[in-house]
């Protein structure tokens, strides 16, 4: 969840906010007087090996060379990944 607060209730209750940042919420403070967003604060994430585990675990074997034969060999990816590129290579006309 993000919070935005003002700088002066952020001084006043800067415990409240860092546990909130622990806890995983994002604290943005606002500057009221020039009605702008002048810092964020994010909590450092933790490891978590666990759900590390879980997560290669429901991910393995999702891409095989069964339902993606373009990835057969190095040589196959080499050849989808250059095609990838040129089809992303677009220029844009800018009228000014």
């Amino acid at each position: 969840m993000t919070i935005t607060v003002s700088i002066s209730d952020f001084r006043q209750n800067i415990s409240d906010y860092l546990a909130k940042a622990r806890a995983g919420d994002t604290i943005v403070l606002k500057d009221e007087k020039k009605n702008e967003e002048v810092a964020e604060l994010i909590g450092k994430k933790k490891w978590d090996a666990v759900a590390f585990r879980k997560a290669l675990h429901e991910a393995a074997g999702v891409f095989t060379a069964k339902n993606h034969p373009e990835w057969r060999t190095k040589r196959d990816v080499i050849r989808w990944v250059e095609k990838s590129r040129k089809a992303a290579d677009r220029t844009f006309n800018v009228s000014r």
